[in-house]
């Protein structure tokens, strides 16, 4: 919502009165009554000249303890916690961009895709950002973090990004074995135990690679109608969630499945197996741990997972009218809670039951 505003404009609203200090500032953020003092809001506000009339829809989350985290979404909004979502601070961005992925090795370094093809690295822990290589005309969709040198970034028109330099420089890696008329959408990438990148995304297409994507083998689609959204890996088992509830497991083999002697990869026969989510509901995230349990977001809200498997119905977070979505989530790494954002500017903390969801941004 990009409007201009008088020097002396203000608006009222059902909660309070909303601000306009400067000539022809944007109004592309709100905030409850007077900017940045309101005693409901538990977020750090910068002037920066912007005033929010809505809630931002949050798309990204990344916790790396039970402490310190992330989250992002519409209009270049960035939200960091240091108490566990007690407080947060907005990190000004010089750009609306949607922060569509974030991900942080530790406290410090951390990378953020955005929808118009900007890769955003920080080493200060989100303080500051550097715009370290744009991608033009191409939406960005998520970026998986091995460490502070080396990183993956996947979105549309089949785009493969890779940096081995810290984000100082990226390659282009070509989604070899791709025979489609028409470039996919990609949505998701993440790692296996065993070092294998998988990525997935429209057209129901997953591909791996063994030599940190030089190359690539697409696997045999189960359903080319499938848009697949996101990815997480346990082991040597991959779970993948996509639109209309489709859920599907890649078991890419253990060492006992491979021949005696034999060391490699490619000897590792992946077996694709379509899932019941219970749901035909978009589902747009996953986050599993090391045993394959985790939670899926989507529409209307979340479904429990057991080594990779659904045990539960979907799951409403909230009783709220409207509609409902939850674009992201994080585990932390310490007690285990999922953080889980979505629309509205949702932010809400919850076991793994999710029967008592604690929301942790007051707008």
């Amino acid at each position: 919502m990009n409007l201009p505003v008088s020097k002396f404009a203000h608006a009222a609203a059902a909660a309070g009165v909303l601000y306009f200090s400067q000539p022809g500032a944007l109004a592309e953020q709100a905030v409850l009554s007077p900017p940045d003092i309101s005693p409901r809001s538990n977020i750090e506000m910068p002037t920066d000249g912007r005033v929010r009339f809505v809630p931002d829809n949050l798309f990204a989350v990344d916790f790396v303890s039970d402490s310190v985290g992330w989250a992002g979404g519409y209009y270049g909004t960035l939200l960091k916690t240091e108490d566990g979502g007690g407080h947060w601070k907005r990190e000004p961005l010089p750009f609306t961009d949607l922060i569509r992925r974030i991900d942080f090795v530790d406290e410090a370094v951390g990378i953020a895709v955005t929808s118009r093809g900007k890769i955003l690295r920080s080493e200060d822990g989100g303080a500051h950002w550097e715009v370290v290589h744009v991608e033009p005309g191409i939406n960005l969709r998520d970026v998986y973090c091995l460490d502070a040198q080396t990183a993956w970034v996947v979105g549309h028109e089949a785009t493969v990004l890779h940096t081995s330099d810290g984000g100082k420089t990226w390659q282009t890696q070509a989604l070899s074995g791709y025979q489609g008329r028409d470039l996919p959408r990609l949505n998701g990438i993440t790692r296996l135990e065993d070092g294998r990148l998988v990525l997935v995304g429209e057209f129901g297409l997953i591909a791996s690679s063994i030599d940190d994507g030089l190359s690539w083998e697409v696997l045999d689609a189960p359903d080319a109608s499938v848009t697949f959204t996101a990815v997480d890996a346990w082991r040597s088992e991959a779970l993948i969630s996509g639109l209309g509830g489709k859920l599907t497991m890649v078991r890419f083999g253990s060492d006992s499945d491979v021949e005696e002697g034999s060391e490699r990869l490619e000897d590792r026969v992946p077996t694709i197996t379509a899932l019941s989510s219970g749901t035909d509901a978009h589902l747009f995230d996953l986050t599993l741990d090391q045993d394959g349990d985790g939670v899926i977001v989507g529409q209307g809200g979340v479904v429990r997972v057991k080594a990779g498997l659904p045990v539960s119905e979907l799951l409403p977070l909230e009783s709220k009218p409207g509609f409902l979505w939850y674009g992201g989530i994080s585990k932390t790494s310490e007690h285990g809670w999922y953080i889980v954002v979505g629309a509205n500017g949702a932010v809400l903390k919850t076991e793994f039951d999710v029967s008592d969801p604690e929301p942790l941004v007051r707008w």
